[in-house]
């Protein structure tokens, strides 16, 4: 007799993505997934690809194997029934051709050994050279399952030649909760806070100097300005450069580098201006409205799926056209957060999809 249902359902699944490199957003995706699993298939075993692979197994109580022992992962794809990228934008040639490679090795051995391949709430590209765009549209058009985070990401694939059905669901954090406790300060409750997320880019000496006379004029309007980083010690230094520009008082945020403590710090804010997708995200989880500083295509995507403003690209952005892009958003805050909140609901709906999809996919495979 077959069997059918989550309770039957035994499998091993390693999961492959940017994990274990200290960004606050990957560890989201996969504690995210993680707790999914946990709830949906609690009889799954799951292995993790992590460059610290001891502290991603203490952390999220699973198994993990380091990326660069290479039998290890050999093994481990070869021992699983299910190969799944974990969300985030690993398929992207924009910052290195060779992880992507990488990544794409792993799908290769996974189809050598009969294993089936799923992709869990990716984002997606942009792959813009001949050749990886050959080697993508040959590897992803065998995998099983797909789905991605945005209607940009389906685009995107379909352009490329990818022919398998893509579901489009939300990114994975999204199932994550708010949790009540402290965050940013135990004082000054009442006073308004402003959360500013940005990261090492191309042309820093154009934007980076706008960042600090906009947190300039929000510290002299009365706000606290509060820097959040999502990737530190990179993210740190980059907060720290800005604030060295500034004349006013700010700070870094002094929070456990996990995605739940960066969360409850957001929640805390008036609003965002944010550089990092994941602050975003996590903003939006918060039901904290935003003002995005746009450095690749999936920031731009991002915040018009869920109606918050971008200021622009950071590679060309001046203080005045920060300035007066935050300036209108005050203005009009109140309906920014409603629209947020509208689409927050969706988004959290549609990230539960992600697990969703996959249970049923392997309740299929079930043998007879």
């Amino acid at each position: 007799m077959r069997a059918s249902g989550k309770d039957h359902i035994m499998k091993n699944i390693f999961i492959f993505g940017y994990y274990g490199f200290n960004n606050i957003g990957d560890e989201a995706i996969l504690e995210a997934i993680v707790g999914q699993f946990r709830k949906q298939m609690p009889q799954v075993t799951l292995t993790a690809l992590s460059y610290k692979a001891a502290e991603t197994a203490e952390r999220y109580g699973i198994m993990a194997v380091s990326r660069n022992r290479f039998f290890e992962v050999f093994h481990s794809i070869k021992k699983a029934n299910l190969v799944m990228s974990g969300g985030g934008s690993i398929l992207q040639d924009v910052t290195s051709s060779r992880s992507l490679m990488y990544y794409l090795g792993i799908i290769f051995l996974a189809k050598v050994f009969g294993r089936k391949v799923a992709f869990y709430g990716n984002g997606f590209g942009p792959i813009t050279r001949p050749l990886n765009r050959w080697l993508v549209r040959q590897m992803i058009n065998q995998v099983d399952l797909i789905t991605v985070r945005d209607e940009e990401s389906r685009q995107l694939m379909q352009a490329l030649g990818i022919q398998r059905p893509i579901t489009v669901t939300a990114d994975a954090a999204f199932t994550l909760p708010v949790l009540q406790g402290r965050g940013v300060s135990d004082e000054n409750h009442e006073s308004r806070k402003v959360g500013i997320s940005v990261r090492s880019w191309k042309n820093q000496s154009i934007y980076l100097p706008a960042v600090a006379a906009c947190a300039d004029l929000l510290a002299r309007s009365g706000y606290e300005v509060y820097f959040l980083p999502m990737q530190p010690p990179a993210d740190t230094r980059i907060s720290e450069e800005i604030m060295s520009q500034m004349t006013q008082k700010a700070a870094v945020i002094k929070v456990d580098e996990t995605p739940s403590a960066m969360i409850r710090a957001i929640s805390e804010m008036d609003f965002i201006i944010g550089m990092r997708l994941h602050a975003l995200i996590f903003a939006a989880i918060a039901g904290v409205p935003m003002v995005g500083l746009s450095y690749e295509a999936k920031i731009t995507s991002f915040l018009k799926l869920v109606q918050q403003p971008c200021a622009g690209e950071v590679e060309t952005l001046d203080k005045d056209q920060l300035i007066n892009t935050v300036l209108a958003f005050l203005k009009d805050q109140e309906q920014h957060k409603s629209n947020l909140m509208k689409q927050r609901d969706e988004l959290c709906r549609k990230s539960a999809q992600n697990a969703a999809l996959i249970q049923n996919f392997l309740i299929k495979e079930e043998p007879s």
